[in-house]
């Protein structure tokens, strides 16, 4: 039987304290550090930033690892919501899926990544929490020993989880599959879509008439019930007429969605 294991997932930026200081309190088998640098090592913005980035990661890496805990690295484009809504959200569904308990550090980055982890975490169930700051760094030397903010005792904020409903998994699929598609899909396509999925009410074989041209319109018509016209209610695909068949396209808010529903690699 598998040990339950804690895990934390932290955007980092400029900081140190408020990314190290909660581990002389909370307890971590595992910490994931979302980071702008990619694995060939060249960040996604200028080089001076991208060098100031190295550096904390490199501290903050050294002082978690000193601590017992094992530090793995996610290159992420943390100035980017949908990539921080993504990989947060495939990390938090891959470790609740081995039965392990998830942390967020939302405060170890900038607001806008901020709001994206939380989104992510509270979509998933994970518990997120704010690293509150005495006071912030006021020149180099104490921003290279504590970061942006500087935290004398680690003052953790719990944030209460308020729910976020999101669609059946075979819609998360299906939107997963939309943000692949730029000039979106038609119906015909859906359904064969669905059909590899290996959804039995979209199955031919199992379905009790056994003319082709009535099992596609029953297969049009759920499609409509079960799916399409939930999405749409809700904002995340639009419908267009192309010739005899509609074409579904994906919406903002479904991309969204899509990012946040961890199915996305």
């Amino acid at each position: 039987m598998d040990v339950e294991e804690l895990v934390h997932i932290i955007p980092l930026g400029h900081e140190f304290d408020r990314v190290v200081k909660p581990f002389d309190r909370l307890r971590a088998n595992r910490v994931y550090l979302l980071t702008i640098l990619t694995e060939a090592g060249i960040p996604y913005v200028k080089e001076e930033m991208g060098e100031k980035q190295k550096y904390f990661l490199e501290i903050v890496k050294k002082a978690l690892e000193e601590r017992n805990i094992e530090v793995i690295v996610e290159h992420t484009n943390i100035f980017d919501v949908l990539d921080v809504l993504k990989n947060v959200s495939r990390i938090i569904k891959a470790e609740k899926a081995k039965n392990n308990i998830v942390y967020v550090n939302m405060s170890g980055a900038g607001r806008l990544t901020s709001v994206a982890a939380t989104l992510a975490a509270m979509a998933h169930g994970a518990k997120v929490y704010y690293v509150v700051a005495d006071r912030y760094s006021k020149n180099e030397k104490e921003e290279q020993q504590h970061g942006l903010s500087i935290c004398a005792e680690p003052k953790i904020r719990y944030i209460v989880n308020f729910q976020i409903n999101l669609p059946d998994e075979t819609s998360l699929k299906l939107l997963a599959e939309l943000c692949k598609k730029e000039k979106g899909m038609k119906t015909n396509e859906i359904i064969e879509f669905l059909q590899e999925l290996g959804l039995e009410e979209f199955d031919e074989k199992k379905q009790r008439i056994h003319d082709k041209r009535r099992i596609q319109q029953a297969f049009l018509i759920r499609l409509n019930k079960k799916i399409l016209e939930k999405l749409e209610r809700e904002g995340y695909i639009t419908r267009e007429k192309v010739g005899r068949y509609n074409t579904i396209k994906i919406t903002e808010a479904g991309e969204y969605i899509a990012y946040i529903s961890g199915l996305i690699a």
